[in-house]
């Protein structure tokens, strides 16, 4: 993970805030770090809606490669085996 030029330490958030979210609006997202190690990241609002939109994405596609792989059974077959009715 490259997070030499976009790291800020918990401190400078809490000083210079305004400046850290301008930061993350700008590219997306900065690291934040605690005791020198990656802690958390700000994210920016956009950005996380998109991250989220496309995680969503995923897993429809996943599940619809589920479905596609059941077995299929002829709704003829089906409401015979229910004994339902026309």
């Amino acid at each position: 993970m490259d997070t030499n030029l976009d790291t800020y330490s918990i401190t400078e958030l809490r000083h210079n805030t305004r400046k850290l979210l301008e930061k993350a609006s700008e590219k997306g997202y900065v690291y934040l770090l605690r005791n020198s190690k990656t802690e958390a990241a700000l994210v920016d609002i956009e950005y996380l809606n998109a991250l989220r939109s496309a995680y969503e994405d995923y897993t429809d596609t996943l599940e619809f490669d589920l479905t596609v792989k059941q077995k299929r059974v002829p709704l003829s077959v089906y409401k015979r085996s229910r004994k339902i009715r026309k």
